[in-house]
């Protein structure tokens, strides 16, 4: 039976790794070196599915192909399929594969890009009790793996992460930078204030204007300093951000430092700047 499920979902039972690796009642920790040995995955999936409905015929096709994808996600010899499986997975939003996805998107697992999809899988089932796990995903060797990981963290929307996504604005990839920043923003804590506003200094504009979208999520009063100084920012892109927050912010104080940004080189932050300019003038 067990090979019949492994042939449907892409991974047929010799093509798995046979190799030691951890015991499959201990969810938590991590693959050992690659794919772990069938049996163990197979004990694994059979956990995890044990809560899900299998009365009716459609049921019980469901609860099948979740668990022939986390065999073959934590046990399949061939990369491309534990991506496909980790995808699947996300997209049938079943917070019972979260286990398993934190096993693939753990150190053990070789293939990078199988981490990537792991994590994404879980930004999709967007279950918050596994955020402190996917926030140690932010020191993967990878970095697209960290990117996915401030992504990730975006969605769960779990505000014990906040010191870990704070760290990873001081990552040496601009682009983990920006997605740590992003994230920030959109679990809105006014404790990352501090560290966003510092972030505008950044050398990279990505991470600036990340940082200056960021501090506008979060609706703070006493961030309008900040976002005043961004006005002057060489990237357009952060003048636009900038001049559209402080126009949400609604702080009439701020009317006047907007003045020069209505004769802006660029269109797009002239345009931001007169809205801005009329929402503070004309509160509603």
């Amino acid at each position: 039976m067990l090979a019949v499920v492994l042939f449907a979902a892409g991974c047929e039972e010799q093509t798995v790794s046979t190799g030691k690796g951890p015991a499959a009642a201990e969810a938590s920790s991590a693959l050992q070196g690659g794919p772990m040995p069938l049996r163990e995955a197979n004990q694994l999936a059979s956990r995890c599915v044990h809560d899900l409905p299998a009365g009716e015929p459609d049921e019980r096709k469901l609860r099948d192909a979740v668990r022939a994808r986390i065999i073959v996600l934590l046990a399949g010899a061939d990369s491309a399929r534990r991506r496909q499986a980790a995808q699947d997975l996300g997209e049938w939003r079943k917070p019972q594969a979260i286990d398993a996805l934190l096993l693939a998107a753990g150190d053990g697992e070789p293939d990078r890009a199988v981490r990537v999809g792991a994590l994404q899988a879980l930004g999709w089932i967007g279950d918050g009790s596994c955020a402190l796990s996917v926030a140690q995903r932010l020191n993967d060797p990878a970095v697209d793996v960290r990117i996915m990981a401030a992504r990730t963290l975006a969605r769960l929307g779990n505000p014990y992460v906040i010191d870990a996504l704070i760290g990873a604005l001081n990552d040496p990839d601009a682009r983990v930078r920006a997605a740590a920043a992003s994230a920030l923003g959109w679990l809105r804590d006014a404790k990352a204030l501090a560290a966003l506003t510092k972030t505008l200094s950044d050398e990279n504009a990505q991470v600036r204007a990340a940082a200056v979208g960021a501090i506008g999520l979060l609706g703070e009063p006493k961030a309008a300093a900040s976002l005043v100084s961004a006005l002057g920012d060489s990237s357009p892109l952060v003048r636009y951000l900038a001049a559209s927050a402080l126009g949400k912010l609604g702080d009439p104080a701020t009317a006047a430092a907007l003045e020069p940004l209505l004769h802006d080189p660029d269109p797009a932050v002239r345009h931001a700047a007169q809205l801005a300019r009329k929402k503070l003038r004309n509160p509603k």
